[in-house]
């Protein structure tokens, strides 16, 4: 009877095993966390004209962007890949900053300041 009991336990343990390996392969290549998200937030004190999102397939571009004002942009991936963020300010200068590397499903963030773009995990 002590047997049965250990089989069971044994076999109950490897089934919710496997359900818990099933879902957290699920989770890590659905098709939501197939997207890279960027948050841009403007804190440069003034208005932002364009907000270009460079990346391996093409790019994403916002206009314009309000004093204080935040937007998420959002592109596809399939593995690993990187982006380059070129924002243009009213008065004609260029802030760029960007990531070199990036993994699908990520998201992070970058906040444009007056002299510089500084990026970090939101």
């Amino acid at each position: 009877m002590r047997l049965l009991w250990m089989l069971g336990g044994l076999v109950l343990g490897a089934v919710l095993t496997l359900m818990a390996g099933v879902a957290l392969w699920w989770h890590d290549t659905s098709p939501a966390r197939a997207w890279i998200e960027v948050r841009v937030e403007n804190r440069t004190g003034q208005d932002v004209r364009e907000v270009r999102l460079e990346h391996d397939q093409g790019q994403v571009l916002y206009r314009p962007l309000g004093k204080g004002d935040t937007v998420t942009l959002a592109y596809p991936v399939k593995g690993e890949s990187g982006y380059r963020l070129i924002a243009v300010l009213e008065d004609g200068r260029e802030l760029r900053g960007g990531s070199g590397y990036i993994e699908r499903g990520a998201r992070t963030r970058e906040v444009l300041e007056p002299e510089r773009v500084v990026s970090s995990d939101p």
